[in-house]
């Protein structure tokens, strides 16, 4: 059935929308423009205010502008209700002019704020990180509705510092800092810092894994939570009245214990509970990791779970400080075993299991009540929001519709959360907790929905495999006539454990293939989440077996049941295990007629030995390649043994700084099909990671991938036409 908007999210009638006659094509100029929500919104202690950072790209100017706004939440316009307390841009060229410099003449416009944080009602802390220095500053600003003071300096720390956190009950400001091993002041670490400038060499030497993880080489410096406790001064302001102090330095005989996660205040503000991983030389193989809890006097924290497992994660104190609410995965090698809810008493040092029976995999936790939490879980398309009673272990949905993103408590009945839907971009909205009514707190986007035109998905339900129910979206492109002929763009997602989830992507944004006149579909195969955790494990070790024999079974009934959809000019495309896909499509079938692969994998034996988290593979493939049973596993499914049957025209896309699977796999497809003399194209870029992140580089990649399906698919093609071959992608005609 067809899903459309609820008055929360829709910007206009419905009939709008389904006939498109108020709005234009969605393009890729206007995705990589779109206002977007920068990191973590603070609420102010009495939930009255939010402060939030916003982002822009301009094409035009090529220039990146951040801003940081306040708003009340009961302002009856989303956009007269807020207030820019800074505002910042900078030149997003990749070697932009000498000359360059922010304008200082403006207070507003000299700090690239972030991390807001509330310190009272009235005052509102953020962090602004000299471009040269790295040396990073907590500002604060006074005043309410529309007035409000210029920034003032309340603590400048001689390093970086991320997740700044303050408690109001207790008066300490927290945050994490890259700090060297053995160190007991942030000076200490600067100073070695620049010690390390004045190296004559640039060796970096390692004895251990990890050597580099996602975009980054390890260095010495380990993520550690430092405190100081804030006062008011004569002048009323509020000012540190001691240096910064490592809480965590002692908790490991070495000291090599780092934060993975953000880390939480209780509620008295004298306690934080963080997750992290112990030291050890299994750091790459195993995904282990506790909960700790560490006292703002003290320099050592200890696990609340020692006992271990898999992974842990959102640890969230009750409002008595009694309990801690955390996640928990099991098996100590895998990544996507499902998190199992736990409640920890502070006083028996012992935890419970909750809705042990769940069979979903919640990723964030929140008291609702004593006797309640709250938990966002993927399920069938829709990332949910959640009550879980306690006691009974009765889940009681909240909000079902589209993709809940983050959520925080407003009050005992309301959550702020951030939620989008493929045809809405994220927004801030209120939700009740008992009534599930949802209001809306920001517009970034008015113009997306009323002179942009939308698609809305369709959910679509096909037989797999062995029988199991494979789910998935179609959106038809603008001005939709079923009695004409569509290509389609059948688009296979990454992980292999997610879900192409209701919600919006800055990425693989599946409005951008429809605007571009195709029929858009969007398949979660055997592995993805969001079904069960059997049907999430059922891709192990049939990485080119079952997803790929339930993709093309869907595709067949997909054909059957649409027949707009012109079969011959079918296009896949593919990210990360997406790209894998398409390379074993690649392999195997002849049907489509383009295909891009983005940051896929060419071997599996040579992805194991050049990636970072082993566990990952040695997980998937039932032991790591130089075990020779897990060898044939690693063989039968590595895309290299078929590339002598590779005949479908690729774009191959991959990055200098993806760690996860390197570029060399790029380099190796494009390799083994230019060979074989297949048409091919390679789209290279060396500063982006398993993601192409930068503006610039999001538009380039839309419009090299568009332009490729685009030639490849033509409507008519005779034999001595060549057009194909220089068809290239353009943005149809307004509606």
């Amino acid at each position: 059935m067809t899903r459309l908007f609820g008055d929360a999210l829709r910007s206009l009638p419905a009939a709008a929308y389904a006939l498109g006659t108020l709005a234009r094509p969605f393009t890729p100029e206007d995705l990589v423009q779109t206002n977007r929500l920068s990191g973590h919104v603070a609420v102010s202690p009495s939930g009255a205010s939010i402060a939030y950072v916003q982002t822009h790209y301009s094409i035009e100017k090529k220039r990146q502008y951040s801003q940081l706004f306040v708003q009340a939440l009961d302002a009856r316009d989303h956009l007269d209700g807020r207030v820019m307390v800074a505002d910042f841009s900078k030149d997003s060229r990749p070697n932009p002019p000498l000359s360059e410099s922010a304008d200082e003449t403006d207070a507003k416009k000299r700090f690239e704020a972030s991390q807001p944080v509330w310190l009272t009602d009235e005052c509102l802390g953020f962090v602004a990180t000299d471009a040269r220095t790295r040396q990073a500053t907590v500002y604060s600003v006074h005043g309410s509705g529309k007035h409000w003071s210029k920034p003032q300096a309340v603590f400048t720390s001689p390093v970086p510092i991320s997740d700044v956190q303050y408690s109001p009950v207790s008066g300490i400001l927290a945050f994490t800092a890259g700090v060297y091993n053995g160190t007991t002041t942030l000076k200490e670490t600067a100073d070695l810092d620049l010690e390390e400038q004045e190296r004559a060499d640039t060796a970096q030497v390692y004895d251990e894994l990890w050597v580099r993880h996602w975009d980054s080489f390890i260095t010495s410096k380990l993520a550690q939570i430092h405190v100081l406790q804030l006062a008011v001064d004569s002048d009323g302001l509020l000012k540190p009245k001691n240096e910064p102090r490592n809480i965590i330095k002692d908790t490991a005989g070495d000291g090599r214990v780092e934060v993975s996660d953000s880390f939480v205040f209780s509620p008295d503000g004298r306690k934080i509970a963080f997750v992290a991983k112990r030291p050890g030389s299994d750091y790459a193989w195993r995904t282990t990791s506790y909960v700790y809890v560490a006292d703002v006097d003290g320099t050592a924290a200890t696990p609340i779970n020692p006992e271990g497992g898999g992974a842990s994660s959102s640890p969230a104190f009750s409002s008595d400080g009694s309990r801690i609410a955390y996640l928990q995965m099991a098996a100590p090698t895998y990544e996507a075993d499902r998190n199992q809810i736990k409640v920890f008493s502070v006083e028996d040092k012992s935890a419970i299991d909750v809705a042990a029976d769940w069979d979903r995999s919640p990723s964030e936790l929140l008291w609702a009540g004593d006797s309640t939490l709250l938990a966002t879980y993927t399920d069938y398309g829709r990332n949910k929001l959640a009550k879980v009673d306690i006691a009974s272990g009765t889940i009681t949905p909240v909000a079902e519709e589209h993709s809940v993103g983050s959520a925080q408590r407003l009050s005992d009945d309301k959550l702020l959360i951030s939620y989008s839907a493929f045809d809405s971009p994220t927004d801030l909205y209120t939700l009740s907790i008992d009534h599930g009514d949802i209001s809306r707190v920001t517009q970034l986007n008015p113009e997306l929905g009323s002179s942009v035109f939308l698609s809305p998905a369709e959910d679509v339900e096909f037989v797999g495999t062995d029988g199991d129910a494979i789910h998935g979206f179609l959106l038809r492109p603008p001005n939709f006539d079923p009695a004409k002929k569509y290509p389609l763009a059948y688009v296979i997602h990454g992980g292999p454990q997610s879900s192409f989830a209701d919600s919006w992507s800055t990425r693989w944004n599946l409005n951008i293939f429809a605007a571009a006149g195709f029929v858009t579909v969007a398949m979660d195969f055997e592995g993805s989440t969001g079904y069960g955790q059997n049907f999430t494990d059922a891709i192990r070790n049939q990485w080119g077996g079952k997803p790929y024999r339930s993709l093309m079974l869907s595709l067949d009934q997909l054909l059957a049941a649409h027949p707009y959809i012109d079969s011959e000019r079918l296009a896949a495309l593919g990210a990360s295990y997406g790209g894998y896909q398409i390379n074993w499509i690649n392999g195997h079938s002849t049907r489509f007629k383009a295909l891009v692969n983005h940051d896929g994998m060419f071997s599996t034996i040579s992805t194991y030995y050049s990636t970072e988290e082993l566990y990952f593979p040695e997980t998937e493939f039932e032991g790591a390649p130089f075990d020779p049973k897990a060898r044939e596993n690693y063989e039968r499914w590595s895309p290299e043994r078929y590339v002598q049957n590779w005949k479908t025209p690729t774009l191959v896309i991959h990055s200098e700084r993806d760690y996860r699977l390197v570029v060399s796999e790029g380099l190796s497809t494009f390799t083994a099909l230019r060979r074989q003399g297949v048409p091919a194209k390679l789209l290279y870029y060396p500063d982006e990671n398993h993601w192409v992140l930068k503006p610039a580089n999001s538009l380039r990649w839309h419009q090299e991938v568009l332009d490729w399906i685009t030639r490849w698919t033509p409507e008519e093609q005779t034999a001595d036409d060549s057009s194909s071959n220089t068809r290239k992608f353009v943005v149809q005609n307004e509606l």
